[in-house]
């Protein structure tokens, strides 16, 4: 088997994994699946690569038993042994690496337990409760909520193949300057480095129309910040106008709600949102809506959004199947930074309940690694000249303003481009 392991930060190389899979029935309900790489050296590029974008990384054995515990559930215990070369990896992701986090066991299981629950959530005929009191019911019937959990799936492919996915003109450039309090006196001068691309969506999304994207992102980290106060502010509908000039300070509300982790504690779900005003050339303030989707469990929380036009979504909650909508996202991907006892909690996040328990620490050195993308439709015969169309000063302004207000929401004393 060939696998890329991706981490939702432009600043992380993928890792290109070769390994043989081993399965077998260890005894009456029990299994076992083993791998282990079939590759040469830790560190050396992959025969056959078209981009220097990705880098090696060996299993040695690795996998997981499962054992059938009847009533439906299912016991696993999930082991990773692996190596990578550490000189690939920026000096501020490698506690996060190191923690196992990123691509350890406990990322394998939370992600193991949400598709469970996703795949439940798609195939059950009850409507689960809203997190919202005000929202409606997205259809009663399977085949709405099952039309906006397929659109939404498709948004979150966009984003990781816009945040991690390997670009074919990548360039790089500075953040707008702000000013940030150091831990010295006075104040300082922070510049975050952005990956600017621009490609045609069909060539990194198979099925997409051709159109012409610019994608611009940037990670910076947040030292003794938690991810979940990051996490909790951006998903806050009273204060979403604070941080997204694309609602204009304006108010937002909560249309419909699918929760997709129902037995995971925190904002797991896929939400339809509705902004008083919407400052864009493309679209009718009056008939725009957010399709939006918040993930958070021990390795990522996930705050991602793409504008949709009423109409259409209207007509995918109501169960009328629409399979061509373009759906173009920005948003967040929040990231422990492996400090703190958040970095030695693993076995705490593999059997806690709650999966936002080991990011939840207010009183440990656990920061943040933040993620910020932003995209938007470039004019197909605009797309080589972006300095005279103006569009990589309002993806800057973009990346600078939601990151400077999150600063202050957070109460961060720092930041500290990654």
């Amino acid at each position: 088997m060939n696998v890329e392991l991706w981490v939702p930060s432009p600043r992380l190389l993928n890792r290109s994994v070769k390994f043989l899979r081993f399965s077998k029935m260890m005894a009456n309900g029990r299994w076992a699946v083993v791998d282990v790489s079939v590759d040469g050296i830790c560190g050396v590029e992959q025969e056959g690569s078209s981009t220097s974008y990705t880098t090696g990384c060996r299993l040695l054995p690795s996998g997981c038993l499962l054992e059938d515990m009847s009533g439906g559930y299912c016991k696993v215990a999930w082991v990773v042994h692996a190596e990578y070369d550490e000189t690939t990896v920026p000096f501020l992701f490698r506690p996060f690496l190191q923690s196992g986090q990123a691509l350890g066991a406990c990322r394998w299981l939370r992600s193991l337990q949400k598709q469970c629950e996703y795949m439940t959530v798609v195939r059950s005929s009850h409507v689960l409760p809203s997190s919202s009191s005000s929202a409606i019911a997205i259809s009663t019937l399977g085949v709405g909520r099952r039309s906006v959990l397929e659109l939404a799936g498709r948004m979150m492919a966009s984003f990781y193949a816009a945040v991690s996915g390997a670009v074919t003109v990548p360039a790089t450039s500075s953040v707008d300057e702000w000013r940030v309090v150091g831990s010295g006196s006075g104040a300082e001068r922070v510049e975050a480095a952005v990956r600017l691309a621009v490609w045609n969506c069909a060539d990194i999304m198979p099925g997409e129309p051709s159109v012409t994207v610019l994608s611009a992102t940037t990670t910076v980290w947040l030292p003794g910040t938690p991810p979940l106060r990051v996490f909790e502010y951006l998903c806050d509908l009273q204060r979403r106008g604070e941080w997204d000039t694309l609602v204009d300070a304006g108010e937002v509300q909560e249309l419909g709600s699918v929760p997709t982790s129902p037995h995971l504690h925190g904002n797991n779900a896929v939400s339809v949102l509705q902004p008083t005003t919407v400052v864009t050339d493309e679209t009718d303030s009056s008939k725009v809506l957010i399709l939006q989707e918040t993930s958070t469990d021990v390795a990522c929380s996930l705050v991602v959004y793409s504008l949709i036009e009423e109409s259409l979504m209207r007509g995918i909650m109501d169960g009328r199947e629409r399979s061509n909508i373009f759906v173009l996202p920005s948003g967040f991907a929040i990231l422990p930074d492996g400090h703190g006892k958040a970095a030695h909690a693993d076995h705490t996040a593999a059997n806690s309940s709650s999966s936002s328990a080991p990011i939840d620490g207010h009183n440990n050195n656990a920061g943040s690694l933040v993620t910020v993308a932003f995209q938007t439709l470039l004019p197909g015969n605009l797309s080589g000249n972006l300095d005279n169309t103006g569009a990589f000063e309002d993806a800057r302004l973009q990346l600078c303003h939601a990151i400077t207000k999150i600063k202050a929401a957070v109460g961060a004393s720092t930041i500290i481009p990654a």
